[in-house]
C-alpha cells in the first residue's frame, strides 16, 4: 500500500466533509419539504406565528425568530472606543560635540591623523629628541615649544595662543617640516645626519 503524504490525507478528509455535508443538506431539505407538505395538506393557510412555531430540524438557536432582533433599536451596537492618542513627539536635544581640550595627547592624535602613521613615527622621533613633546620647552638659543621654533613667535601665524597650545605648535611644526624638507621622514633623516633641523 502506498504511503500518503499529510497533504493528500487532508485533501481526502476535506472531500469527505464536503460530500457528507451535501448529503446532510439534501436530507434536511427532504425532511423540510415533507413537513411542509404535511402541514400544507392539514391546513392550507398558515400564519407567521404558526410558521415560527414549527421546530427547526437543525435545532440552531438562530432559527428562532426571537433570537435575532427585528430592528436595531433594541440591538446592542458597540461604539468604537478611541484608541490611545498618538503621542506628540518631543524634540530631543541634538548632541553637541565635546569641547576640544588642547592637550599634548590630542595634539599627538591630530598629528597622526593629519600626516599618517608612517610620517608620525618620523616626526615623533624628531620632537621627542627636540622637546620631549613639552609645549613650554625652550633653550638658550631662543627655540621654543614642541617643534623648537626659533624664535617661538613664528608660531603666532597659526594662533595667538602659541606659547601654551600644543595644537597650535604642532600645526606650525607640520607646516615647517613639510615646507622645508617635504615630509617628516625626510626631516628625520636630516636630523639624524646633522643633529638639528
Amino acid at each position: 500500500m502506498k504511503q500518503f503524504t499529510p497533504a493528500a490525507g487532508i485533501a481526502i478528509a476535506a472531500a469527505l466533509v464536503v460530500i457528507l455535508g451535501a448529503a446532510s443538506v439534501v436530507g434536511m431539505a427532504d425532511a423540510g419539504q415533507r413537513a411542509a407538505a404535511t402541514s400544507a395538506a392539514a391546513t392550507p393557510s398558515a400564519s407567521t406565528a404558526e410558521i415560527a412555531a414549527i421546530p427547526s430540524p437543525t435545532g440552531f438557536a438562530f432559527d428562532d425568530p426571537t433570537w435575532w432582533p427585528a430592528t436595531t433599536a433594541n440591538a446592542y451596537i458597540p461604539t468604537p472606543t478611541p484608541g490611545p492618542a498618538t503621542p506628540t513627539p518631543v524634540p530631543t536635544a541634538k548632541p553637541t560635540a565635546a569641547p576640544y581640550r588642547d592637550t599634548v595627547w590630542n595634539a599627538r592624535t591630530y598629528v597622526k591623523n593629519r600626516i599618517g602613521a608612517k610620517q608620525y613615527a618620523c616626526i615623533d622621533v624628531i620632537w621627542t629628541y627636540e622637546s620631549k613633546w613639552n609645549p613650554k620647552a625652550g633653550n638658550p638659543a631662543g627655540a621654543y615649544g614642541i617643534p623648537q621654533a626659533v624664535p617661538g613667535s613664528k608660531m603666532a601665524a597659526f594662533g595667538s595662543n602659541w606659547r601654551y597650545s600644543p595644537l597650535t605648535q604642532v600645526k606650525w611644526g607640520i607646516w615647517y617640516v613639510n615646507s622645508r624638507y617635504g615630509s617628516a621622514c625626510a626631516a628625520n633623516q636630516f636630523v639624524q645626519a646633522h643633529g638639528w633641523y
